[in-house]
């Protein structure tokens, strides 16, 4: 592998980590929330990594993961916390868009978005104890990836 290559992939990783790190300040201790996002980072990566996700959509991918819970007005808060941890302008826009639509499943414009979604789902459906009934349906109606699809088939015996 090229030496550029790998350092562009080691800064992506480092700065997914940062990204982590003050997350975990952000909520100050609380481990609901810590646990959730890492949960939902655990997953998103896996199956954006499944998926072949380019490394670009990956990064975005795993930068919305950590951050898409945010509290309060989202986007401002989202946006100083990647600026803090030195993300680009153009990964923290679209990791905003991501964020601001993760409860709207009609912007879905790209995959890394589409798996964001489909890993919170799967996520939130066992912290909430979503019904059966209610995760097929939701299942038939949002989730479009194979991998995804094969992630909440066996995660909730369906």
């Amino acid at each position: 592998m090229p030496k550029e290559i790998d350092a562009a992939a080691k800064q992506r990783t480092q700065d997914v980590n940062r990204v982590a790190l003050r997350m975990k300040q952000y909520y100050r201790g609380d481990m609901d929330k810590v646990q959730h996002f890492v949960r939902v980072y655990t997953l998103a990566k896996s199956i954006g990594e499944l998926e072949h996700l380019s490394d670009e959509e990956q990064f975005d991918l795993e930068l919305a993961a950590v951050v898409h819970n945010v509290e309060g007005d989202r986007i401002p808060v989202v946006r100083d916390i990647l600026r803090e941890c030195g993300v680009t302008e153009a990964a923290a826009m679209k990791v905003c868009h991501m964020v601001e639509n993760t409860e709207n499943y009609e912007h879905i414009g790209t995959l890394d978005h589409q798996i964001l979604i489909e890993a919170k789902l799967i996520v939130d459906f066992k912290e909430q104890n979503t019904p059966e009934k209610e995760i097929i349906r939701k299942a038939e109606d949002i989730f479009l990836t194979n991998t995804g699809k094969l992630f909440l088939k066996r995660a909730f015996h369906l």
